[in-house]
């Protein structure tokens, strides 16, 4: 009976139609496809996850037997404070089932001292017999940054020790974590930070949940939220260096966002080492930039859960608001790091979602926008999206309509009154097929302003100052370009991100999911964070008119796919990041105007798109989105874990390779 249910008219009529244009495999394909997503549904989550990507014992005892060209020594850093037995016997045996074996425990004790000396802590130390553990009892507990302070400064001493690494009292690590980490050092030798993904576990070890999946290194994300966490490594001389300049490793003055603060001041010191590393022509780093891949040369982000946040009672892994005060910290941890790159902020706010910042920048000026929007008839949505730009904050805006191929004497008669009424909007006439990479290449040519919007006719402004919010990114002058975020008329989302392989070659982040400003609705609360990406729509994207020129404006051979994604890999690859922030946002009653893609013209079309597309962007296809995670899902977009069927294989290879030798 469950067979039989699918057996509709409607469905007869697809699978008649699909059997003329494509056989029998054609609908056989269908069937598998159909199939497969179900059974995907059912066994995506994460305890699921973590069963079928568990090493096996061979896998551990062929990490324990491989030999490096360069053997770091990890110094793991853990201040104590009357630790459960329970919690430091599971830290310290998961520290000692290490696969790699060069490290040593550099513990500080501020536990109260009894009459001879010692803490309730120190005959459970003591017990476990292992001269790697360096224990030292402190007189007093100051500060948790103090306290930690003491263990790092005894770790720079040793020196046989070259990279410190963080870690909790009650946190345990995954036996492969340092030999992971031992490997990106010898295979990345200008790695200077490295982080893991991370999940959360229970009193008793019992339960794994909540895994935080990573993208590599997020500049713009790091500057909303602290997403690198946990297990934070760094090499020992770069901490040196900030030592001398501070004074001090972790900071008193930003206690409870101590770690946070670290984070940020040593990324300003591995960009600089970027920088120099970008113009010394490394051929490694070259050929990450040209192929969209690039983020970081020096801040190395491992994929893999290598690290389990205890969730205990008074935990942050528990409840954010459990420690409020360390929020206004982060809030001035990021206050000074804007201070220390010379970036002009006006302020830094503390988000409604705990644990999340948002940035006002300083505006010292504002540049011309030439707002380019195509348009055929549909003159009352055209005059929607003009007058809600209009009323917008941001004034120093001109309109250029791109009129092709209107076919109403209303729409014609409204473009008189419109260049009439307004001084700021021009009206240009592109003559040929729709093509909207040249329609858009058309527009900017007739324009005037130092920045662009590209933007669609059916779109609404919903915050007064989002163009403000985009000019203020675009300020920033490693930025090339921002995407908005974009919701449907009843407030779910449209477009908060795109995702490159997402759906095959590319796809917006949940889609149709209710957009909810003071809640944690999407993974990662990514759709309020401004955060780096591969690609934004350009139905909303601001860009200025130097990078424009400079990638060559959008490639006309896609002539309505995948332009938008192109042309942002594009400015990924000339070393510019793309930026969406939630800040600027707009309804967007998408696809109004041209009606659906769902003639055999269009569908030829699409398909010879998606080649053009797949071909020149092949490598990011093939290793990932390195502003995504290669754990997490490709066959849905609410960042849910891989299927059993996904893990350990490209999931889209075989559908590129099908795209790549499809026979137009």
């Amino acid at each position: 009976m469950s067979i039989l249910k699918y057996f509709r008219p409607s469905v007869a009529k697809k699978a008649y139609k699909m059997f003329r244009e494509k056989g029998f495999k054609g609908i056989q394909d269908k069937v598998k496809a159909i199939m497969y997503f179900r059974s995907a549904a059912r066994d995506r989550d994460y305890d699921h996850f973590r069963r079928h990507t568990a090493l096996t014992e061979e896998q551990l005892q062929e990490q324990r037997a491989t030999k490096f060209k360069t053997e770091p020594v990890f110094a793991i850093v853990t201040p104590l404070y009357k630790t459960k037995k329970f919690y430091l016997d599971r830290l310290v045996e998961s520290l000692q089932a290490q696969t790699y074996p060069n490290f040593k425990i550099f513990f500080v004790d501020a536990s109260p001292k009894n009459k001879t000396g010692e803490t309730e802590v120190t005959p459970l130390v003591e017990s476990y017999h292992d001269d790697r553990i360096h224990y030292q009892i402190l007189n007093e507990n100051k500060t948790i940054s103090e306290n930690t302070n003491v263990a790092i400064d005894e770790a720079l001493k040793d020196k046989e020790v070259t990279h410190i690494c963080l870690c909790d009292h009650d946190d345990e690590l995954t036996p492969n974590a340092l030999f992971e980490y031992a490997k990106a050092i010898n295979d990345h030798p200008n790695i200077k930070i490295i982080y893991c993904d991370e999940d959360k576990t229970d009193e008793k070890s019992e339960k794994f949940y909540d895994p935080a999946f990573k993208p590599d290194f997020n500049e713009y994300f790091l500057e909303s939220c602290n997403y690198i966490n946990h297990f934070f490594s760094v090499e020992k001389s770069l901490l040196k260096e900030l030592k001398k300049e501070d004074g001090a490793i972790e900071r008193k003055e930003y206690n409870g966002a101590q770690d946070y603060d670290l984070y940020l001041r040593l990324v300003i010191k591995a960009l600089k080492i970027d920088e120099k590393l970008i113009k010394s022509g490394d051929n490694k780093v070259q050929q990450e930039i040209k192929t969209a891949l690039y983020t970081s040369s020096t801040i190395h982000h491992v994929p893999k859960i290598l690290y389990h946040w205890r969730a205990g009672d008074g935990s942050t892994a528990t409840n954010s608001a459990n420690k409020l005060y360390a929020f206004e910290s982060g809030q001035h941890a990021l206050e000074d790091y804007y201070r220390r790159r010379k970036i002009a902020v006006d302020k830094v706010e503390i988000s409604p979602i705990l644990g999340y910042y948002r940035t006002r920048y300083q505006r010292t000026n504002s540049p011309l926008v030439s707002i380019i929007i195509p348009n055929k008839d549909h003159i009352e949505d055209l005059n929607t999206a003009i007058n809600s730009v209009n009323n917008g904050k941001y004034d120093n805006i001109e309109f250029i309509i791109v009129e092709n191929n209107s076919e109403e004497e209303k729409t014609f008669a409204y473009y008189q009154q419109l260049e009439k009424e307004n001084k700021n909007v021009k009206v240009v006439y592109y003559k040929g097929g729709f093509n909207f990479s040249k329609i858009c290449n058309f527009g900017v040519k007739a324009s005037k302003g130092e920045y662009i919007l590209l933007l669609n006719n059916d779109v609404e402004m919903i915050n007064f100052d989002s163009l403000g919010e985009m000019v203020d990114l675009l300020s920033r002058k490693d930025v090339g370009a921002v995407g908005a975020k974009l919701l449907f008329w009843d407030k779910s989302i449209q477009h908060s991100g795109v995702v490159v392989g997402l759906g095959g070659i590319a796809g917006h982040l949940f889609h149709a999911v209710r957009d909810i400003e003071t809640e944690y609705c999407c993974y990662h609360n990514k759709n309020n964070a401004v955060q780096g990406y591969s690609a934004v729509t350009a139905a909303c994207l601001m860009t200025t008119r130097k990078i424009y020129d400079e990638v060559g404006g959008l490639d006309e051979k896609l002539e309505v796919a995948f332009n938008d994604i192109d042309f942002c890999l594009k400015i990924r690859s000339h070393n510019y990041q793309v930026v969406f922030t939630p800040y600027s946002k707009f309804f967007h009653y998408e696809s109004k105007s041209r009606g659906p893609e769902d003639s055999p013209a269009k569908i030829a079309r699409f398909h010879s798109e998606m080649r053009t597309f797949a071909k020149k962007w092949k490598t990011i296809l093939q290793q990932g989105d390195p502003y995504y995670n290669p754990n997490l899902t490709l066959g849905k977009d609410d960042c849910s874990v891989r299927s059993t069927r996904e893990i350990g294989k490209p999931f889209y290879s075989e559908v590129l390779e099908d795209i790549l030798e499809y026979d137009l």
